[in-house]
């Protein structure tokens, strides 16, 4: 069982059901990928800010105690409410999100109480895990500090994981969110990638930048649009087939659910191709199921024992 602080946003989430009614849940990102690394058996904190007293910040808290994570990271904040997302779904369950989060708590994350409180997580941790959604959305000052934050951890030996998931509606240009990913990635041990991330933000391939992040130390798994995976590594570049395609009926949370069972696999010592096999497994059954979260009944039977 590993120790990992994620860091993110928590928001509520509004699934279609049909007929013009949606279902409120929560989810985000790295929320996502929170509840996945739990259900795995790993032991997970999340830091993130919600407001305080309202039914939603509220219920948000509940879900992720329910789900078991460790809540002591996260920070509350009065007469704020959590940011909120809609899911807009094409026939073919690609999906769009419409965002309200303008004044969402998250903006306000990182106090110099937080800063603290989060070193000293960080430190006893095997894993501290963040997006780009999450440099995107803390704000200057919070990107300052979390770069000096995860400069530090990684210096002691503790691993940081990235997920690109580069949002272009979150930052002023490209050029911004090139330089807080790029100040960031020198502390990272795993670092996750599209060619969707790396052509708006390098003009470049996922594959070519992979292959110069692995040769300064990195693991790092570049996705192709056919889903296939490969892996580089300091060791060398593993490549991995696109897995058995699977009808979608939503496609949220599909990444956020590879790379928990990824980097779960992973930090349990197991190869790189059975975590790659097993991020599909759990990508399949969450797109098979609507809304980020699925049901712990839907969750694949490895995960299970």
């Amino acid at each position: 069982m590993a120790r990992i602080t994620v860091l993110g946003e928590c928001m509520v989430e509004l699934s279609p059901e049909g007929e013009g009614l949606h279902r409120m849940g929560f989810a985000g990102d790295t929320f996502n990928t929170a509840v996945y690394l739990a259900r795995l058996g790993d032991a997970v904190a999340y830091c993130t800010a919600l407001g305080k007293g309202d039914p939603f910040s509220d219920g948000a808290l509940a879900a992720m105690r329910r789900e078991g994570l460790d809540t002591r990271l996260v920070r509350e904040a009065e007469n704020r409410l959590p940011g909120l997302y809609a899911i807009v779904l094409d026939e073919t369950g690609e999906r769009k999100f419409h965002y309200w989060r303008e004044r969402a708590p998250i903006r306000d994350l990182f106090s110099q109480h937080t800063a603290d409180q989060l070193i000293a997580a960080a430190k006893a941790s095997d894993l501290v895990y963040l997006s780009g959604v999450t440099l995107a959305v803390i704000g200057d000052i919070g990107r300052a500090r979390l770069k000096d934050i995860l400069a530090y951890v990684h210096s002691l030996g503790v691993a940081v994981a990235l997920d690109f998931n580069y949002r272009p509606a979150l930052w002023a240009n490209p050029e911004a969110a090139r330089e807080a990913l790029d100040g960031v990635t020198p502390a990272c041990r795993y670092i996750s990638l599209s060619s969707e991330d790396s052509r708006p933000l390098y003009g470049r391939e996922a594959e070519a930048l992979a292959a110069e992040w692995a040769a300064a130390g990195a693991e790092v798994v570049a996705r192709d649009e056919s889903h296939a995976v490969n892996v580089h590594a300091p060791e060398g570049r593993i490549a991995t087939p696109a897995p058995s395609r699977v009808k979608a009926l939503d496609t949220t949370g599909a990444g956020d659910s590879f790379n928990a069972a990824y980097l779960s696999s992973r930090l349990a010592g197991l190869p790189v191709e059975t975590a790659v096999s097993r991020g599909h497994d759990l990508a399949a059954a969450v797109v098979t199921c609507k809304g980020a979260i699925i049901p712990q009944a839907s969750m694949p039977i490895w995960s299970r024992g």
